[in-house]
């Protein structure tokens, strides 16, 4: 594995697995902010679904079918009450933030949440 990552890099290549071999403890942090990014997208998700549930909640039957309002409610401070974890990250992306219902405002794709509930919508 040496040589082989030595022969794709040239001649910065040795200098660079050297100082990675004799400081392995480079991996504690990446792997530490791996994890705090793995928790924030769960919350993330969590605030998602406490969403879609909200809008099918306000969802109205009409003649045995129900329909999502065309401006659902959206009950930002409830969809992020209760969470432990402090910081919320949308999928994909490497940047936290504090878990706020601004930030959830301003992070959350409602186009997203919107699909997710009449697909929902559908199923019942």
């Amino acid at each position: 594995m040496y040589e082989w990552f030595q022969s794709l890099t040239g001649a910065w290549g040795r200098p660079l697995l050297d100082w990675y071999l004799a400081n392995s403890w480079v991996n504690l942090p990446l792997i530490g902010y791996g994890i705090f990014l793995l928790l924030a997208w769960r919350n993330y998700d969590l605030i998602e679904q406490r969403l879609v549930d909200s809008w099918l909640a306000q969802a109205k039957d009409k003649k045995g079918k129900a329909k999502l309002p065309s401006q659902p409610e959206t009950d930002w401070d409830a969809a992020v009450a209760g969470l432990s974890y402090p910081f919320l990250a949308q999928r994909g992306y490497l940047w936290l933030h504090k878990n706020t219902a601004e930030n959830a405002a301003k992070i959350i794709n409602l186009h997203r949440v919107r699909t997710r509930a009449e697909w929902r919508l559908e199923r019942m």
